[in-house]
């Protein structure tokens, strides 16, 4: 009986240290594949090849989760930040979209890659301009303006002259060098003209004694009077 009473003991003892061993190799295990457990963080990517000078479309991009060590660190983390611009180099299916690889329109405009921030169905013209023109050397860059211009129509033998407003809310891409004067004035102005306006502006500018008209921040309205003759 006393030999019984021994073994249910050893048997006791021999649960107790099974569940305190068990219990241990579980804490082990859950430690462990905590400390292996991978950190991700989600990034922008390339669906498929992106070519290089390609505006960049939503379908072209995707979310994934990168283990945090592989982001770089100028990569995007919201599509939204590249829709629209543009591939300035090529961008590979599956690479992460940098943000040193899309075009930036300020940027673009202020160095010598201007043609970035020129829009699909827009052109970039350079207007040479004086104090006058210019208005007194005030236009800076991101800044919109009207056109006129002093055009004659021949089909009028009396009152031939008359004023014009050749285009409206045309955006300025770029400001000019200045002139060697006493005014300092910029003695040209690069602005985004819509394409279907190109060919009225030419005319205007090479023919025309032409002005540019500074408009307010605010407004975007346009009015297109019609022509003025005295």
């Amino acid at each position: 009986r006393k030999r019984c009473i021994n073994m249910k003991k050893l048997i006791v003892i021999a649960l107790i240290v099974s569940i305190i061993s068990g219990f241990a190799v579980f804490k082990f295990a859950t430690n462990l594949k905590k400390d292996y457990t991978v950190k991700t963080k989600p990034v922008v990517v390339a669906v498929g090849s992106i070519p290089k000078n390609s505006q960049i479309k939503p379908e072209m991009l995707t979310i994934r989760e990168l283990p945090v060590e592989s982001v770089h660190k100028l990569s995007l983390v919201s599509a939204d930040e590249a829709v629209g611009r543009i591939a300035t180099e090529k961008i590979e299916a599956g690479e992460q979209v940098l943000k040193s690889r899309l075009s930036d329109s300020e940027k673009a405009a202020a160095g010598n890659e201007l043609s970035l921030s020129v829009k699909p169905d827009y052109r970039a013209l350079t207007i040479k301009t004086d104090e006058i023109s210019g208005i007194g050397g005030y236009i800076r860059q991101g800044d919109r303006v009207d056109i006129v211009a002093i055009m004659v129509n021949e089909k009028l033998e009396s009152k031939p002259l008359h004023s014009v407003m050749v285009a409206e809310n045309v955006e300025v891409l770029k400001v000019g060098g200045k002139s060697t004067g006493d005014s300092g004035t910029y003695t040209s102005v690069t602005v985004l003209a819509h394409a279907n306006d190109i060919l009225k502006l030419n005319y205007a500018l090479s023919e025309g004694k032409y002005r540019l008209v500074l408009r307010s921040v605010i407004d975007e309205k346009k009015i297109s009077p019609s022509p003025y003759m005295p």
